[in-house]
């Protein structure tokens, strides 16, 4: 299993315990019922290692085609609609100015 996805898991199992010792009001011992849990998530993982490869291996090829904001801005011919964004605070800051708004306010 990945790092991430294990952490997951661990956290799943410990709040499950938790809930569980909860409901039981104490009669269950949560550390022996956490090492048997983590057991079986072993045993689930190992016999699950196909499935996970393929599923991880689908995660990494969707990945790959994501492009990231910055990307997929560059690409767009972002500049255009940066540009008028700017012209337009620069403008909203010298009408401020010009109706007597100080400048920290303008800004």
């Amino acid at each position: 299993m990945r790092d991430g996805h294990r952490a997951d898991a661990e956290r799943l199992l410990a709040r499950a315990v938790e809930e569980e010792v909860r409901r039981s009001g104490g009669r269950t011992d949560g550390k022996v019922l956490l090492s048997r849990a983590r057991g079986a998530l072993d045993a689930m993982a190992r016999t699950a290692a196909e499935e996970y490869e393929a599923y991880t291996r689908a995660l990494d090829a969707a990945e790959a085609g994501r492009l990231s904001f910055r990307q997929r801005y560059a690409r767009e011919g972002g500049g255009t609609p940066l540009l008028v964004a700017g012209v337009a605070g620069v403008a909203a800051v010298v009408a401020d100015l010009a109706f007597g708004t100080d400048t920290g306010t303008a800004l």
